[in-house]
């Protein structure tokens, strides 16, 4: 019985002496699983990172500080932007700053024409190329240090408000004009922030300046208008094709021909061009059928703007054209000679060949890239290079008349009707 009790007890005794032993090597086998799972994060941290590398080294070529799209190039703009955040003395416009890193980016194209547009501009500009400008509606030229109102719109602020043609301003929300250039002056009466503007007039027949408050309301520019001339020749003159250029074509032109016109001369002189769809609506106007224009991208995609010639001109066709007369205003003179329907008369054009085409992002921002070039109907690429016309004519900077407008006329009436 009493070794039946010590066995037990030795038994015990040892299984005591065990537990802890059970309990090291638990413990153990734990902090190796720990030391397992720590080596095996860490491995699969080292793999998501060389993933990250290789993927910046091999998905996006050429990714150095100087690639835009590669992993040092966000390094190095986060490291300037901490410096300035940390630095810089003055004031900081995070939205400034960043609108100004984007425009900086597409001017590193070192293309004039492509540029990166805020959701603000591009608001205007996309009003401008519709068509339309904020303002009270009048034309004015510059006289001294004072603004000729030479003509005022119906139905505008302008005429509600009672200016009339042969007023002159003389102040606009009281500053006066005195070293503006014209399109400083006529910049006070369309870029004032304010709903409304005040001009101080002078008028005929007055003593005191007349003091009065116009409210600027959205107006469609006029962009195409007509007047008959001498021997029945028309003259119409286009400043820019906006989305309003084509209607306001065909009314000066339908006008024209309701009077008689026999002879036609297009001025597009100073035309800085504007949009494709706008030029080619008016071309089809006049042209017979056939190819108006032709674009290539980079990838030497094509495509096409046709004209069904419908309604083709069958009078002689003068078209003005000088070193200004650019991009869209080339396509229209380009078509016209290929078509061999009218004379150009002036100086070689601008020489912009190239099309743009406007990409909006998702916060309203617009991207603008050049994306194509442009060919008239025979080919040709005027891209740097120009239009020449058929009769070249210079309009010296001290001419006492519009010479360039009486060799235009010299010329369509020596021209023969197509009938």
């Amino acid at each position: 019985m009493e070794e039946l009790m010590k066995e037990e007890k030795e038994g015990v005794k040892a299984a005591e002496q065990e537990k802890p032993k059970k309990r090291r090597n638990r413990k153990k086998n734990r902090k190796n699983e720990m030391r397992k799972s720590y080596f095996a994060g860490m491995i699969s941290m080292l793999a998501l990172v060389m993933i990250v590398l290789v993927g910046t080294t091999f998905l996006w070529p050429g990714s150095s500080a100087d690639h835009p799209g590669g992993f040092w190039s966000w390094r190095k703009t986060a490291a300037i932007k901490a410096m300035i955040s940390q630095l810089y003395a003055g004031d900081v416009d995070d939205t400034e700053l960043s609108d100004a890193m984007y425009k900086g980016m597409i001017s590193g194209l070192g293309d004039k024409y492509s540029t990166y547009y805020t959701k603000e501009e591009y608001e205007a500009i996309k009003t401008a190329q519709e068509g339309y400008y904020q303002g009270i509606g009048v034309t004015v030229t510059l006289d001294g240090d004072k603004l000729q109102v030479t003509g005022v719109q119906d139905d505008t602020p302008a005429a509600k408000a009672g200016i009339q043609a042969d007023d002159r301003i003389v102040k606009i929300d009281g500053q006066t004009l005195e070293g503006l250039s014209l399109n400083d002056a006529v910049g006070l009466l369309k870029n004032s922030e304010n709903d409304t503007v005040t001009l101080s007039i002078e008028r005929e027949g007055e003593a005191d300046l007349i003091e009065t408050e116009v409210t600027k309301e959205k107006l469609a520019a006029i962009v195409a208008d007509g007047k008959m001339l001498d021997d029945k020749i028309g003259y119409l003159a286009i400043s820019e094709f906006t989305g309003l250029t084509s209607e306001q074509f065909q009314k000066a032109y339908q006008s024209l021909q309701d009077q008689g016109m026999e002879r036609l001369i297009i001025d597009l002189r100073g035309n800085p061009g504007g949009l494709v769809t706008a030029v080619c609506d008016t071309l089809r106007q006049i042209l017979p059928e056939g190819l108006i224009v032709y674009t290539e991208d980079k990838n030497g995609k094509r495509e096409e703007y046709t004209c069904d010639g419908d309604t083709p001109i069958s009078i002689p066709l003068v078209v003005l054209v000088n070193e200004n007369t650019a991009s869209a205003a080339e396509i229209f003179t380009g078509a016209v000679k290929d078509y061999g329907i009218g004379t150009i008369v002036g100086t070689t054009t601008f020489g912009k060949g190239i099309v743009q085409n406007t990409f909006q992002l998702s916060d309203g921002s617009v991207v603008k890239l050049t994306i194509a070039h442009y060919y008239t109907p025979l080919g040709n690429d005027i891209h740097k290079v120009g239009i020449t016309p058929d009769v070249e004519v210079e309009l010296p900077d001290d001419a006492t008349s519009d010479v360039q407008l009486e060799k235009a006329l010299e010329v369509v009436k020596g021209l023969e009707s197509a009938e």
